[in-house]
């Protein structure tokens, strides 16, 4: 989930800075505003909280302490503080840190986005005092959630599309002949073993790899100078590589590809007749597959308008519902977005190294997204509670069916992973309930 569900919306005399220590409580502490979405708190604990964590931490190694010269249970207090003094600052540290911090949240009634920052500590057997970051969510004053002007197109599906899904057919049920008595010409497949060497390196290895000679073409000339070998024929090819290449290591160099003719095939299409709707699938004939791709095309386009009416209604959310955004949940996400970038890196061809000078490039354009997404989820979730909207059990028996067409599963088998997963469905019910709320935004939008 990208965010958690509020909590009650913090006390107004809280936003003020203020010092408290409730009659019960070890600890005094003083709440003030920080950056935006952000609170701080000092924090100090009491003395004799200190003394009992002290005692408590010296009282448990006693027994088992190894001091020269006395038996273990035996060693006075005052020898047994020399000998683990630092130790039992680091542990009485600790301890206090991970009690006092989660009860000041509670006391201030602080629900953290993220685990706290703890700064400037100061602690020694009389004090502990230091202050938390607390990354909180934006206070939401909804503005306009009705009548959000939208554009939504029509799905229409033009004849050429057909045409075009026809001959993709075709391709799918080509056949392949192998040539004998010429050579390679264009829309031949050339059948070859070959090495890449960018500066006398050897890069890649293939064999048995086919090779479409065409006029567009992502290598532009690599397919040029195929033309004319034959079968038993070995070719140097070389290639440019442009700077943007993404395999860092032949970016802006020139390769050459060791190249080994095996064998040219040409490449026949089948006719477009009622014999190949019949291969193609459970079709009548020509003209049945022909409305039945013209069936699928539109519910295919259909989809797509309404995935872009949807994007269009939140971006009209988004305009006229202005937030803050925690910088930290900001980061995280525009770090979460980037991670399918890092991985790319670090495939063949990539380095760690490559991917640290991209950082920052790749940081800016993955942050606009992330702010995005993190306005959305708030203002949806903000929504949702305004609205009373909720799942319910009716929309998770229908969300359950579609999970099974979906993944061709049981709808018990279903059942039971979410019965077993309660945060899968903790985050099932959360898109449930968005996917009503944007139901909610798009009937009640002015539709252009």
């Amino acid at each position: 989930m990208l965010l958690k569900k509020k909590k009650e919306e913090i006390p107004e005399d809280l936003l003020r800075a203020e010092t408290s220590r409730p009659q019960d409580s070890p600890l005094k502490i003083k709440l003030q505003d920080g950056k935006a979405c952000e609170k701080v708190l000092t924090i100090e604990v009491a003395k004799n909280r200190i003394d009992e964590a002290f005692e408590s931490f010296y009282k448990a190694v006693a027994p088992r302490a190894k001091v020269p010269g006395f038996r273990p249970g035996k060693v006075p207090k005052d020898v047994l503080v020399m000998h683990y003094e630092k130790n039992a600052n680091d542990s009485v540290l600790e301890t206090l840190l991970s009690e006092s911090l989660p009860r000041a949240l509670r006391e201030k009634d602080l629900s953290p986005l993220a685990t706290p920052e703890i700064k400037d500590i100061q602690f020694d057997k009389e004090k502990l005092v230091y202050k938390a970051y607390v990354e909180i969510r934006p206070k939401i004053k909804l503005s306009r959630i009705t009548g959000l002007s939208v554009k939504k197109e029509k799905a229409v599906v033009k004849d050429e599309e057909i045409e075009k899904a026809l001959r993709q057919i075709q391709e799918m049920h080509a056949q392949y002949k192998a040539v004998e008595g010429r050579a390679a010409r264009m829309g031949d497949f050339v059948i070859a073993d070959y090495i890449r060497t960018v500066d006398g390196k050897e890069m890649e290895k293939r064999n048995d790899d086919w090779i479409e000679l065409k006029e567009e073409e992502t290598l532009k000339g690599f397919s040029a100078q195929l033309v004319g070998a034959a079968v038993g024929e070995e070719k140097d090819v070389q290639i440019s590589f442009p700077q943007e290449w993404a395999d860092r290591r032949a970016a802006g160099k020139t390769a050459v590809f060791k190249m080994k003719i095996k064998e040219i095939k040409e490449k026949t299409l089948p006719a477009l007749d009622d014999e190949l709707a019949k291969q193609a699938g459970e079709y009548k004939d020509l003209s049945d597959l022909r409305q039945k791709l013209a069936a699928d095309l539109e519910k295919r386009m259909a989809d797509e308008k309404e995935a872009a009416f949807e994007r269009e209604i939140l971006n009209e959310l988004i305009k006229h519902n202005k937030i803050d955004i925690p910088n930290g949940l900001l980061q995280r996400r525009a770090e979460y977005l980037m991670d399918p970038s890092r991985r790319r890196f670090a495939r063949p061809g990539g380095t760690e190294e490559i991917f640290e000078k991209e950082k920052e490039k790749l940081r800016k354009e993955f942050e606009s997204e992330a702010r995005r997404q993190i306005h959305v989820a708030f203002l949806l979730d903000e929504i949702a509670d305004a609205q009373k909207i909720k799942p319910e059990e009716s929309d998770l028996a229908w969300k359950f069916q579609s999970l099974s067409r979906q993944y061709r599963q049981p709808e018990e088998t279903v059942k039971q992973y979410y019965k077993e997963h309660p945060e899968a469905r903790d985050a099932l019910l959360d898109q449930i309930r968005n996917e009503k709320v944007i139901e909610f935004l798009k009937k009640n939008a002015r539709v252009k």
